[in-house]
């Protein structure tokens, strides 16, 4: 059974805001941040985990550039593209 999640939702609070890109970002550079759910972070959905992700989330809280995320968004949901990401525990 595939898990569960919301695209875009890095600290796994259930909702898509500021703090989401915040964590990849914390993730990425500084390490001080553990995403268990690394599809969730895949914000543009490419499949890998990188500044693009955090970028995408901005993008569309702030700009409507894009105007949503890829599925699943704006519910929880199986990712429906295959990747080497995963959910450790979501």
């Amino acid at each position: 059974m595939q898990p569960s999640f919301l695209r875009g939702d890095s600290n796994g609070d259930g909702q898509v805001d500021i703090a989401d890109p915040i964590a990849t970002l914390c993730f990425l550079f500084l390490g001080t941040t553990t995403i268990t759910c690394q599809d969730s972070a895949d914000a543009n959905d490419s499949g890998t985990l990188d500044l693009s992700d955090a970028v995408t989330t901005l993008g569309c809280l702030f700009l409507g550039s894009p105007p949503t995320l890829p599925s699943p968004y704006p519910a929880r949901g199986p990712d429906p593209t295959p990747d080497e990401l995963g959910c450790d525990s979501y």
